[in-house]
């Protein structure tokens, strides 16, 4: 073959290549933005304890009441393992109690 020949055909090679790889891009990018909701394979309908993943609403009361969970045990006193003599203390507490600790270990 000539040297035009093999020049052209690989030209239309490398803009076929490029075209496919736009295709493919553009692919997952329809996948990956396609909403997902969650169903119940049997019956179609969605799970009760997955219905608050479907609102805005749902979706800022759940994270609500996460935040008050995480900031009770944050502030608050509980026992972890009684046995084992191991409690939750609020972290400015567990801070202070930490560094009593470091302080008196260094004299």
């Amino acid at each position: 073959m000539s040297d035009a020949a093999t020049s052209n055909k690989s030209l239309w090679v490398t803009v076929l290549a490029v075209i496919g790889g736009f295709a493919i891009f553009l692919l997952i990018i329809l996948v990956s933005r396609t909403p997902v909701k969650p169903l119940d394979a049997v019956s179609g309908e969605v799970a009760p304890e997955e219905q608050w993943k479907l609102t805005a609403e749902g979706r800022k009361a759940r994270l609500t009441e996460m935040r008050g969970r995480e900031q009770s045990a944050a502030a608050g006193y509980a026992w972890i393992d009684k046995d084992g003599g191991v409690v939750q203390l609020p972290i400015d507490q567990a801070m202070k109690l930490t560094i009593d600790e470091i302080n008196a270990k260094k004299k």
